[in-house]
């Protein structure tokens, strides 16, 4: 038991260190990228390339989109480890879709209830100062939320609360993010589930509703 959760305690230290450090770095390189590409002349890019470039970008963009696809899980439940791979999208309301529901599939690599659905309702708080706007725009994000469980034997409710940095205007949201979970069983005969996942939440937000920003802002 010792072993497994190193393990977890290692795998979040890794997600955590690519969520605060790595992925804002992605998003300032191709800002500076776009910016010195203006104010430069093409002939001479090439000859200042190494200024700018970073030696952990390929590796971030590798470890992107993977994560883009599937999203790592590890559930502790029943005394005994379990992991899998878990997908949420997402639909927001809000001038940044802050105001979110959540459906999300799990896939438990065992020989029993491999199949976990949760339907969550939560809330981001948005912590870098942003103004709405259409464009795309960047902050970390804590978000809290809740929801109901079933793996097709038994039911649940959980509480839930997420960290990350995310990608977002009034009507796509791209989170990667790192997520904890506790689901309290209402059959006495089911263990109580603990997990833990990592990746990227794909959400929409405002459907068929039009906020005007671009005339307010």
């Amino acid at each position: 038991m010792k072993t497994y959760l190193l393990k977890i305690i290692l795998i979040v230290l890794i997600t955590t260190f690519i969520i605060d450090d790595i992925i804002p770095q992605v998003i300032y390189n191709s800002k500076i990228r776009s910016e010195y590409s203006n104010q430069v002349e093409p002939s001479k890019i090439l000859l200042h390339k190494s200024e700018i470039a970073n030696p952990t970008l390929p590796l971030a963009i590798g470890i992107l989109s993977i994560f883009y696809f599937v999203n790592p899980i590890i559930l502790y439940e029943d005394e005994k480890v379990s992991a899998g791979l878990t997908k949420e999208l997402s639909l927001g309301f809000g001038n940044f879709g802050e105001y979110r529901i959540g459906f999300e599939y799990s896939l438990i690599f065992r020989s029993y209830q491999k199949s976990h659905i949760r339907l969550s309702v939560k809330y981001d708080n948005l912590i870098d100062n942003i103004e709405p706007s259409n464009m795309l725009q960047e902050t970390s994000v804590l978000s809290i939320g809740g929801g109901y469980f079933t793996d097709f034997e038994g039911h649940g409710f959980f509480p839930e609360i997420s960290y990350g940095y995310s990608i977002r205007n009034d009507k796509l949201l791209f989170y990667p993010h790192l997520k904890v979970r506790y689901t309290v069983m209402t059959e006495k005969s089911k263990s109580n589930i603990t997990d833990v996942s990592f990746g990227i939440v794909i959400g929409f937000a405002n459907p068929f509703i039009d906020l005007k920003i671009r005339q307010k802002h």
